[in-house]
């Protein structure tokens, strides 16, 4: 009989053992040399979880996804006593054309367009006031199109009015599921803005294993690169 050659092992979820903590001066975080990556084979809402060497050995799994809850294989409980398993991040930076919301006229005068540029978790769903999901969007900054011809001291102007005006903008917002995976179909290159109204892509080479750690990584990141 023929054979069926199985799937290649991708891991979107991971177990965290209870003593992965480590503490720092911003508080708790996961070491992630000390998670097991996992594989939930099914949906959000059930499937069933793997450990590679169980994937690839077609052994029986160590955990299942039961109503968006993961729980032990055995007896179906939420594993908590020894550790957790979670979602494994997947963040995606999205930049949405927000010059209609600055009022600042030199501003105006001076840029062509202006996005905002956020980060979030395309696996982590929330409910907000809607039967319709929506994803958590962390502002990182403002990235714009600056008109040619400025001079040095109106260049260092604009780029301070700017970042006065981020340091008022809301640190999270939420926005509908449906409508940042419309946004996400226009793709753009990091360092570059969309050639539309907004655009995004999925950012790449984050190591966190949870997503307030990914978060942060990628807040660290774009500081330095202003992706």
């Amino acid at each position: 009989m023929p054979t069926i050659e199985r799937a290649e092992f991708v891991p979107n979820c991971v177990f965290i053992p209870s003593d992965a903590i480590w503490k720092d001066r911003r508080g708790e975080h996961v070491d992630p040399d000390d998670a097991t990556l996992l594989m939930l084979d099914g949906d959000n809402n059930s499937g069933e979880v793997f450990t590679q060497e169980e994937w690839e050995s077609d052994s029986p799994p160590s955990y299942l996804r039961r109503y968006g809850q993961f729980v032990d294989s055995d007896d179906n409980s939420i594993a908590s006593e020894h550790g957790r398993v979670e979602l494994l991040p997947d963040l995606f930076v999205v930049k949405i054309d927000e010059t209609k919301y600055w009022l600042d006229p030199v501003v105006l005068q001076r840029t062509k367009r202006i996005f905002g540029v956020y980060v979030f978790d395309r696996r982590q769903h929330f409910h907000i006031c809607s039967i319709s999901a929506s994803h958590e969007l962390y502002f990182l900054g403002s990235q714009w199109d600056e008109n040619e011809g400025l001079s040095d001291e109106e260049h260092d102007d604009l780029w301070e009015r700017i970042m006065q005006g981020d340091c008022q903008s809301d640190a999270v917002t939420y926005w509908d599921k449906s409508d940042i995976d419309r946004m996400l179909e226009n793709q753009c290159r990091e360092g570059f803005l969309p050639n539309e109204s907004c655009g995004g892509f999925a950012l790449t080479g984050v190591v966190s294993v949870t997503t307030g750690d990914a978060i942060e990584e990628a807040k660290e990141s774009y500081q330095a690169s202003q992706f």
